[in-house]
């Protein structure tokens, strides 16, 4: 994961919704809105992230703050995480429009790959 993704973890929860939780909405490509959606617990989720991608996990796991704001985020229900996220981007359209013209990018489709595939097996930890 890259600057994109450690920005968005840094501006916490909220943003960490719109950047990388929120599903592409126009985009015929499925988008990163499987974590908005999932049932999985954070801690299912990390343990995956753990699992998946060590990397990123080290880099979540050096900042406690950040990592404790996604967490909160994560643990809200779904369709309460759905309204903060939308909450979000209606009061940060900068960051909206940000999203939307980096989403096709071949570094932001490997991270919704990513996010998909910690979505698809956080049921399994």
């Amino acid at each position: 994961m890259t600057r994109f993704v450690r920005a968005t973890v840094a501006l916490g929860g909220l943003v960490a919704a719109s950047a990388l939780l929120i599903p592409a909405t126009a985009s015929a490509q499925p988008g990163p809105g499987a974590l908005l959606e999932t049932t999985c617990s954070f801690a299912q989720i990390d343990a995956a992230v753990h699992a998946q991608f060590p990397e990123f996990a080290a880099r979540l796991d050096a900042n406690p703050d950040r990592k404790a704001k996604l967490q909160e985020f994560l643990n809200l229900p779904v369709d309460q995480r759905k309204q903060r996220a939308q909450e979000f981007l209606d009061t940060h359209p900068d960051a909206k429009r940000k999203f939307e013209e980096r989403r096709d990018s071949p570094q932001a489709q490997e991270r919704i790959q990513n996010l998909r595939t910690v979505a698809d097996t956080c049921h399994n930890y």
